[in-house]
């Protein structure tokens, strides 16, 4: 199929089907399947044919026809030998006299631990068993699912009883969180057990107070007056008992991981085991911690998925070098701009050389306390901010939650409209998966763009590589293979904190590009989610030369919120 070229009069339509992936990530060499869904109004329509062009970046790789639809249709578009990549759908669904567009994406992956997309469940009253949630992560391409808050208490994770409270006070119902626990496994996710580090009962301190963390004033240290702080150092009996707390959720329960949460506070604290009181470094301790868990939990014959939080980005130099699956940063002031975003990721890439996930649990606050336009927008702009760099972020869970705290019991819930600009957005992120989380791109912004820097240069008088309110956010990266261009449009924007709703940005468009080259590339292709369809459009550009060497220069057409520009080619 020839490229398509952007033409800017091309127009959407509403229509009412939905289309997703059976399975949030699909294993290089498995069958990947869809499912078209179409309600009773569709069904009157008669929409009996559908066509399914698969996408990998701008070149259609397959073309799968259904012949019948049901009011549920299950299509195979086949198997797929690749190491690491995205794809994207487009589906033109044909009926009498009329035909649909729908589209979505999926990622196929022969190590599921590359590329994790994180959420969170936290509903398992009777009723929450089939709530519909885990189906509706899978939409979204969730492959990895935390389960919070789920367990008895901290010190006891799981339950004798069927039916039980944690220690917010929360129901519980046993068999639901196992039921997820299934779904996941169905849906191609990682089930996360909650498991905090040294956070315990008053009921477990009263019987063990040696076993706790101590101030410099001889008082236990606790958090909310309700979770007790143990002593995790290496050769205490809380670790002995921790880790087998975990094993239990494991072989007990079936989760495939645990997300080993901290409070970020103490950093330091007093040991009573040895029966004077003994300074102990935390920082010093959680490496340990992490690889002695994971040997345990190994034990069970399944690859553990260990999380450890690193919060306010402490102590990532210390825990990432360790056996968690991806680095994990809690985000809190003062890391306030999207600057801080940025270099939160890029130090975290650097700390294991580009070779485990990077994700970042900020909250948004807008979706509790400021309109649901501002908080819809502020969602779009720090997605974009994430992808852009190459990291993931934790924030959408149960059935179109967002987390705006970091107590998910409390999520907020996104308006449909909301919902559904989200589900572009992450369909576009896999669709492109492979640019995104490409380890040989390097960001190479800051110095190759502005001074006497000739690589890259936009015409646009209101750029900034750094994330600046009121103007258009240039990230460029590259390869041997590629060169990437992200677009993040914050013109209109008052102020640059990543956690304050924003207004929707002022367009900007028609924006001239001139890009250095070193031999002659295959093309430039433009992608946004904000588009009508997520599809790549060749974009018309030319050569020029001076005394400096050779450049393409082409003309951007339109940033509503977030866009890409890609080339391949002898660059």
């Amino acid at each position: 199929m020839a490229d398509r070229v952007w033409n800017h009069k091309r127009k959407g339509m509403v229509i009412d089907m939905d289309l997703y992936p059976l399975k949030a990530q699909y294993l290089t060499n498995e069958e990947v399947w869809l499912c078209l869904e179409q309600t009773e109004v569709c069904e009157r329509q008669r929409y009996n044919r559908a066509l399914v062009h698969v996408y990998c970046l701008e070149r259609e790789v397959r073309t799968v026809e259904a012949a019948r639809l049901e009011p549920e249709t299950k299509i195979s578009i086949g198997r797929y030998d690749v190491l690491f990549a995205g794809f994207g759908v487009r589906a033109v669904i044909y009926g009498a006299g009329d035909e649909l567009v729908l589209e979505t994406a999926f990622d196929v992956c022969k190590e599921p631990g590359k590329s994790l997309r994180y959420g969170f469940v936290s509903d398992f009253t009777a009723k929450d068993k089939t709530n519909g949630a885990m189906e509706q992560l899978r939409k979204y391409h969730i492959n990895m699912v935390q389960f919070y808050d789920w367990s008895y208490r901290h010190d006891s994770l799981v339950s004798e009883a069927e039916d039980y409270e944690d220690m917010m006070g929360k129901p519980i119902h046993s068999e639901t969180v196992r039921e997820k626990i299934a779904q996941a496994e169905r849906y191609g996710m990682q089930a996360i057990a909650y498991g905090a580090v040294y956070a315990a009962s008053k009921e477990f301190y009263d019987q063990h107070q040696e076993l706790a963390f101590y101030n410099a004033n001889g008082e236990v240290f606790r958090f909310i007056d309700r979770f007790y702080i143990m002593n995790i150092q290496k050769g205490s009996p809380w670790r002995r008992h921790l880790t087998g707390q975990y094993r239990d959720a494991m072989e007990k329960m079936g989760f495939t991981g645990i997300h080993m949460d901290t409070y970020g506070f103490p950093k330091t604290a007093f040991s009573r085991l040895e029966g004077d009181y003994t300074r102990v470094s935390l920082q010093k301790e959680f490496g340990s911690l992490i690889d002695e868990t994971y040997r345990e939990l190994a034990k069970t014959g399944r690859e553990p998925y260990l999380l450890f939080n690193n919060v306010g980005n402490w102590p990532v130099a210390e825990t990432a070098r360790h056996e968690v699956k991806a680095v994990y940063i809690e985000v809190w002031p003062p890391y306030e701009r999207y600057h801080h975003i940025k270099q939160l990721i890029l130090e975290a890439k650097q700390l294991v050389q580009n070779q485990k996930p990077v994700i970042l649990a900020a909250y948004l606050e807008p979706f509790r306390k400021e309109s649901p336009e501002r908080a819809a927008c502020c969602a779009r702009i720090l997605t974009a901010v994430m992808v852009t760099n190459g990291a993931y972020h934790l924030l959408l869970g149960e059935k179109n939650g967002v987390l705006t705290q970091g107590y998910y019991g409390d999520y907020s819930v996104m308006e449909e409209k909301t919902a559904a600009e989200m589900r572009r957005y992450y369909d576009f992120m896999v669709r492109y998966l492979h640019l995104f989380y490409d380890a040989q791109l390097v960001d190479v912004t800051m110095t190759h763009m502005g001074w006497d820097n000739y690589e890259y240069q936009c015409s646009a008088e209101n750029w900034s590589a750094y994330g600046e309110s009121g103007k258009l956010w240039l990230t460029v990266r590259e390869s041997e293979a590629y060169k990437l261009l992200s677009y993040i449009n914050l013109c209109g924007c008052q102020e640059d904190y990543w956690n304050k709703g924003k207004e929707m940005p002022v367009a900007q468009k028609d924006i001239v590009c001139t890009v250095a080259v070193d031999g002659e590339i295959e093309g430039i292709y433009y992608a946004s989610p904000d588009l009508p369809d997520s599809e790549s459009y060749r974009l018309p550009y030319e050569y020029l030369t001076d005394e400096k060497g050779k450049y393409v220069r082409y003309v951007l057409p339109e940033v509503v919120v977030w866009a890409i520009v890609y080339m391949r080619g002898k660059l």
